[in-house]
């Protein structure tokens, strides 16, 4: 076992290798440090499928079955130099928060209100005396309070007294919410040497307060909160709250069947005031988290629930295994925080990680974690020597949130410049349902382009899955996944520098071309038969990869309005093509091809004679897509990078699936080229051709 494991966000998949870039806005500086962090901002758009960013070397993000809306993104630096990364905008955006060493740390987030809400990462924490809370208000996070008088309240001083786990005065933050009107305070409040006062109005509180130990990896934190529910500032003198750390007793974990050690902790508080409004203390933690029971609130409402707890084989462990569980929300803190496993309801799921046999590194990464769209989602990641096999169990999501997970097949090395690697994910859900048993092989080439094939109507953060190619009027989306490993239902974000370019034809006429594209939309075409072309080149030779590394695709699809809605795009997913229409789109018959070569864990073909199973089918969502029979397939083999070419022995085994056997004429090592070609009963075709698309052993 290399490292046990890490944890990073899932909105920013750069950050987990440490790839996250030093660009970003400089802090706040004069009167505007004293309000907020300043901000940088940029934004995608997703009609053009775009493959990379015109920066060689940067970090993005291909997913292409997304729903077509625009994401913006915007990155402050926070006052101690932790930057936070903030995905849509309002209090359903998504968070991220890494070092400026680009490390991903935990952090609290704070919304008392929909008005204001505080990114407060565990650094900052730790040391309150140098945390001034209004500039760690994200007002990108937040929404706009309308304009109004400015309302005035009896005030009284609250004085916090913070002792720590030697019974002596400690530092703290403590997260105080108006449980009459939680608009009264929305702020929270740093406790510096075991003492902290602040005038707030009269009236009945609620108090969380954090002690926070921050350790130097800056991977992981212990924090000990504890709850006050039910409490009065009252007029006259003084009021009191004492929080003891000594208090918070229980720690949260849960009883896995396997040893586990707990590695990321998701808790939710909600607390709704008298008048139905609902703030929140999202905690989310690599380390250990200790909390102190309370009773149930006597004043409006209270929840507390252990959203996602993330538990990894312990280190050193040659069973890699992983727990991603999530727990029903209560109106109270139990005293007994460890938390039982029903083995019968969870999703097993056996993972193959494969990597590529040219890698010298021979690491790779696992990642699992919770996302809902109004908290935004994280990811805790398993680092470990590759090939390697990894069993995750998986508990039925709640409320709004879903599972994510992806694979890294091959970390980068330190010294190959500019970082790079393939960023393999699944569209659609992790859970499968109770008692159920998933095997699935990450990484597994040849590595292609494709149309691909989906079950599942969910995207990988829960949006709904967007067809690629599928037309609606005049309207028409033609779009590839760039990286396709073996399986239909996969994709890769390309963290590095790709180079691509498509062009696309309508009967034989250029409709578009443009570099680094991988899809298009096409609006005012002709109602009328007719035929596409997509000339697809892609070219991921600077990544420090031996296999798959140039794809070179040609597909030919008919196109016949008349028929469209044989293939109707089924509900559930989305059409971009569609817009604001209300009619179906239909699915167009784009060829896809899925590889299933005979050759090992690092994608070596091992013996004289080399074996493909390939399946020739269509673009399809659920059970909809084209029906159409392959009507023959042909596969070639070039031990010369593409010079000269020998036919494979191709046998038909099936309806539209196909066995090819090629003599291994190479020395060992070679990593001979792949040309496939296809035709259907429809008149489409595609031909495809993989540089090194696998090594002899």
């Amino acid at each position: 076992m290399l490292a046990r494991t890490r944890r990073g966000p899932i909105l920013a998949a750069a950050t987990a290798l440490g790839l996250t870039a030093a660009a970003g806005a400089a802090g706040a500086t004069g009167a505007a440090a004293a309000t907020a962090p300043a901000a940088s901002t940029t934004s995608t758009t997703a009609r053009t499928a775009t493959l990379m960013s015109a920066n060689p070397g940067s970090a993005t993000s291909v997913s292409p079955n997304r729903t077509p809306a625009a994401a913006t993104t915007q990155t402050s630096t926070l006052p101690n130099g932790d930057r936070v990364t903030v995905t849509g905008t309002g209090p359903s955006a998504s968070v991220t928060v890494t070092a400026p060493n680009g490390r991903s740390i935990p952090f609290t987030r704070y919304a008392p209100d929909a008005h204001h809400t505080y990114i407060i990462p565990a650094s900052a924490a730790a040391d309150p005396a140098q945390f001034v809370p209004a500039q760690y208000l994200v007002p990108a996070l937040s929404t706009p309070a309308a304009p109004a008088a400015t309302p005035f309240y009896p005030m009284v001083i609250l004085q916090i007294n913070a002792l720590g786990l030697d019974g002596k005065a400690a530092n703290a933050v403590t997260y105080l919410q108006n449980t009459d009107d939680g608009s009264k305070w929305n702020a929270p409040i740093p406790v510096v040497n075991g003492i902290a006062r602040v005038a707030v109005p009269v009236g009945h509180y609620t108090a969380t307060t954090g002690f926070t130990t921050y350790d130097s990896t800056g991977f992981t934190a212990t924090q000990r909160l504890v709850t006050q529910l039910d409490f009065t500032v009252a007029a006259g003198g003084v009021t009191t709250l004492t929080a003891d750390e000594r208090t918070a007793t229980s720690q949260v974990a849960a009883a896995t069947p396997k040893p586990s050690a707990g590695d990321l902790q998701y808790l939710i508080y909600g607390r709704t005031d008298s008048k139905g409004v609902t703030g929140h203390l999202v905690v989310e933690n690599s380390g250990s988290v200790y909390v102190a029971p309370t009773a149930t609130a006597q004043i409006g409402t209270f929840s507390y629930q252990l959203a996602a707890w993330i538990g990894t084989n312990p280190a050193g462990s040659s069973d890699l295994y992983t727990y991603a569980l999530a727990f029903p929300a209560a109106d109270h803190i139990d005293p007994n925080q460890n938390y039982p496993v029903d083995t019968s309801k969870l999703t097993t799921t056996h993972n193959t990680i494969d990597t590529d046999a040219g890698d010298p590194v021979r690491k790779g990464e696992f990642m699992i974690g919770p996302y809902s769209p109004e908290y935004g989602g994280l990811t805790n990641t398993q680092v470990f020597p590759v090939p390697a096999h990894l069993t995750s169990y998986v508990s039925a999501p709640l409320g709004d949130m879903s599972w994510t997970q992806q694979a890294m097949t091959a970390l980068p090395s330190p010294s190959s410049g500019s970082p790079s690697a393939l960023l393999f994910g699944k569209l659609g859900g992790v859970y499968q349902g109770p008692d159920k048993e998933v095997w699935r092989t990450w990484g597994h080439g040849p590595i292609t382009p494709q149309v691909g094939q989906y079950k599942d109507t969910a995207g990988l953060f829960s949006g709904p899955v967007q067809c690629n190619s599928c037309a609606d009027g005049g309207t028409v989306d033609l779009a590839l996944v760039p990286v396709q490993d073996s399986n239909p239902d996969s994709f890769a974000q390309l963290l590095g520098p790709a180079n691509a370019h498509l062009t696309v034809y309508r009967d034989g006429t250029q409709v578009f071309s443009q570099d680094n594209a991988s899809g298009t939309e096409l609006t005012n075409q002709a109602q009328q038969p007719g035929t596409y072309r997509l000339v697809y080149d892609q070219d991921l030779s600077q990544f420090p990869i031996t296999q798959s590394t140039s794809t070179h695709t040609d597909i030919t699809v008919p196109y016949d309005p008349a028929a469209a809605s044989a293939s109707t795009l089924p509900s559930g997913y989305v059409c971009a093509a569609q817009g604001t229409g209300t009619t179906p789109c239909s699915i167009l018959p784009v060829l896809d091809l899925n590889y299933q070569l005979a050759t090992d864990d690092t994608n070596t073909s091992h013996g004289p004679v080399a074996a493909l199973d390939l399946t020739v089918g269509h673009e399809s969502y659920g059970s909809a897509g084209s029906q159409a029979a392959a009507t023959g397939a042909t596969v070639s083999v070039s031990f010369d990078k593409g010079v000269t070419w020998t036919a494979a022995s191709v046998v038909p085994a099936g309806q539209n699936h196909f066995v090819a056997l090629w003599k291994n004429n190479a020395p060992k090592g070679a990593t001979p080229w792949l040309k496939v070609t296809a035709t259907d009963a429809l008149g489409g075709s595609i031909s495809q051709t993989v540089d090194n698309a696998y090594t002899i052993g």
